[in-house]
């Protein structure tokens, strides 16, 4: 006779690698889990707010989107798309990401003949030890993405509940999406913005955005952490909102 019991996925990783090193308690490291936490989490659902980029409703959307030509930078994103390394490498990835959409030679080795950006090979003022153990901020992405050729404007969310400023700002950030979703040229936009306030799980998240559909004045956001959550369409009212939210480790937007 046949019997089935519910078996917890194994972490094969500590079989062939042996057990992460023992946690440091003076370091902080924002990318460690409890003991018991270890590849618990397969993915998440994404708030109802949002709708998942490979769904019927997200198609649709993406269809509608691409035939008003507001998708014109998704494809050279779409390249280059890759999945966060490190809990803490959303930024590093997202920018790596988008320096190879650019077309910009890192001049440096990546592996064997190749020169190619990776989360770990970004030069600057900040490397993937220091990344991985603080996160990035804001001011750090901008700096390294400045110091590894880019040409960067930055626009920070206002600072306090001023509705007006806050509106302003979210004209601001749909103007320039609409103008690099419309644009051939290889032009980006990344968003740096709080998942809380998107009714999502985690804190500060880096990721590009991929695209705009007007009538939803919804953004493509192509989520670098996808073993988290999938490439999705948010509105941009809400992403605006969660791009102000104050970083605690800066306090600043």
């Amino acid at each position: 006779r046949a019997s089935s019991a519910l078996v917890a996925p194994r972490d094969l990783g500590f079989a062939f690698f042996g057990a992460p090193p023992a946690e440091d308690a003076r370091r902080r490291d924002l990318g460690a889990v409890r003991t018991g936490h270890a590849g618990r989490f397969y993915q998440r659902t994404l708030p109802p707010q949002q709708v998942p980029f490979a769904s019927e409703h997200g198609r649709r959307l993406f269809r509608e989107a691409l035939a008003a030509g507001t998708l014109e930078s998704f494809f050279f994103l779409a390249e280059q798309f890759r999945t966060q390394d490190e809990p803490t490498f959303c930024g590093l990835s997202t920018l790596a990401m988008v320096l190879n959409s650019l077309r910009i030679d890192p001049m440096r080795t990546w592996k064997g003949a190749w020169r190619w950006f990776n989360e770990e090979n970004l030069g600057g003022c900040a490397g993937p030890d220091q990344v991985r153990a603080a996160g990035l901020s804001f001011d750090m992405f901008k700096c390294l993405a400045t110091c590894n050729g880019a040409e960067v404007v930055g626009h920070r969310g206002p600072l306090g509940a001023d509705p007006r400023a806050v509106q302003d700002f979210e004209d601001a950030f749909r103007a320039a999406v609409r103008a690099a979703a419309q644009s051939g040229d290889r032009e980006c936009i990344v968003a740096s913005y709080s998942r809380e306030v998107l009714g999502q799980s985690g804190a500060g998240h880096f990721s590009p955005i991929g695209g705009y559909h007007e009538g939803a004045d919804a953004v493509l956001i192509l989520d670098v952490a996808r073993f988290k959550y999938p490439p999705h369409w948010a509105r941009l009212g809400d992403v605006a909102q969660a791009m102000c939210e104050v970083d605690p480790d800066t306090a600043r937007p």
